[in-house]
């Protein structure tokens, strides 16, 4: 493949946003997953090189770096673009499809990066057009959350603007590779520090469960695929072996599944999870072993779709019952059994049982730690994955779907239980 034949599958979704207003019906529906489609079908076709190198005042920029790193990231992405897209196809407001696409786009511009300039571009890019997916909601409560998650991802910007400047005037150049342990310096933690807080690493990840909840009902699947993992590939590529990340990932394991025992809402406790299941692929980086770097990016991969098909769950029950308040739920089992199960298939994913998507990658992760001799940390993810199975896949289970009390409501829509089957159906093929 050279430069001519190599087509940006995140310029697909930015330019391809431009027409949405202009369709109606079927027919915009139609584009939607065409657009979506196309990505993957890119993706699929790709091949390693550098691609799309453009001098701009005297910087060289690379839109188009393609190895075996960005490919894992670029492939979920974009699956999980058109299924968070079908999901999300009963939407009627063209500007939450607009947000959407230019969310997804900037995201794969940012994995596609292979310089700090085009980098730090894409990820502007993605918080300004992915706080429109919080305010969408039309809530005082959205509209407030929104401009908090805003304000903190715009410092979290300016972290890594003026470390790649602070890097640029000591190196004399913007390239975006592998930064060894004993040779960082202050301009370093400073872009670490910014991809920290879009990892949500504890002390920087209040935004996330203040947020995610806060979102529109499709709006929330979408995030939570692609920040927090885009921050993890930029982890995996700039900084692997490092201790801090090692030992603040490990803490965001127990700390997330902690606050997920004690929450109410039922997005709010999927938020906090984020936070823990994000952990281990931040520690995994940390540890910086072939083997936990390799269970940082699977369980990345994994966690994108089963998280989604977690959080379209849970859409779906706040899009027909009016609330995701665990206390005001239940017996939704009768009125809804194929969110249920969907729902389920999520549950224990994430929870690490065999034969489903997350005990491979969780497990990667975890025997690596111990392998590279570090017990403790090993121990802590493992006392984790235990808290994960009784908040995700015991307390919300029941409380939601089982138990008395509820309403009689309608299932979901067609598509919102086709796109959590086909998420549901990727859990069970990776496990």
């Amino acid at each position: 493949m050279v430069d001519g034949e190599f087509i940006h599958p995140g310029f697909v979704f930015l330019f391809g946003s431009l027409l949405i207003p202009l369709l109606k019906g079927w027919l915009k529906r139609a584009y939607l997953l065409a657009i979506s489609a196309l990505s993957i079908a890119l993706v699929a076709t790709m091949q390693e090189g550098t691609y799309w190198q453009i001098d701009w005042l005297g910087v060289r920029m690379v839109l188009g770096r393609v190895d075996k790193l960005s490919l894992c990231f670029l492939w979920v992405f974009t699956i999980m673009a058109f299924l968070g897209t079908l999901y999300g196809l009963h939407r009627s407001e063209d500007g939450h499809h607009v947000a959407g696409f230019w969310y997804i786009g900037s995201s794969l511009g940012a994995v596609l990066a292979g310089d700090y300039l085009s980098l730090f571009t894409f990820w502007e890019l993605m918080a300004c057009s992915s706080v429109f997916l919080i305010w969408y909601r039309r809530r005082p409560e959205s509209i407030r959350a929104g401009f908090r998650y805003l304000m903190v991802h715009v410092f979290g910007g300016l972290c890594l603007f003026f470390g790649m400047v602070f890097r640029y005037w000591q190196v004399g150049d913007f390239t975006f590779g592998p930064i060894p342990p004993g040779s960082a310096g202050v301009s370093d933690y400073l872009i670490l520090s910014g991809f920290a807080l879009n990892a949500a690493v504890v002390p920087l990840h209040a935004w996330l469960p203040d947020a995610y909840p806060e979102a529109t009902v499709e709006g929330a699947v979408l995030l939570s695929a692609f920040t927090t993992k885009t921050a993890v590939y930029t982890l995996a590529r700039a900084f692997s072996g490092y201790e801090v990340l090692a030992l603040l990932g490990t803490l965001m394991t127990v700390y997330g599944v902690f606050y997920a025992l004690i929450e109410n809402d039922m997005r709010r406790v999927l938020a906090y999870h984020i936070v823990s299941q994000v952990g281990y692929m931040v520690a995994g980086v940390g540890i910086g072993t072939a083997m936990t770097i390799n269970g940082a990016c699977s369980h990345a991969f994994a966690h994108i779709i089963y998280k989604g098909l977690l959080f379209m769950g849970a859409g779906a029950v706040l899009y027909r019952m009016g609330t995701c308040k665990l206390s005001e739920l239940g017996g939704l089992w009768r009125w809804m059994p194929w969110t249920m199960l969907f729902y389920i298939i999520g549950a224990v994913s994430i929870s690490g049982f065999p034969l489903f998507s997350g005990f491979v990658s969780k497990n990667m992760t975890v025997s690596g730690a111990f392998d590279a001799g570090r017990p403790l940390l090993g121990i802590f993810m493992e006392l984790a994955a235990i808290g994960t199975f009784l908040s995700v896949g015991l307390k919300v289970t029941a409380f939601a779907f089982f138990g008395e009390g509820g309403k009689e409501v309608k299932e979901a829509p067609w598509n919102m239980l086709l796109a959590m089957a086909l998420a549901s159906g990727i859990c069970l093929f990776i496990g």
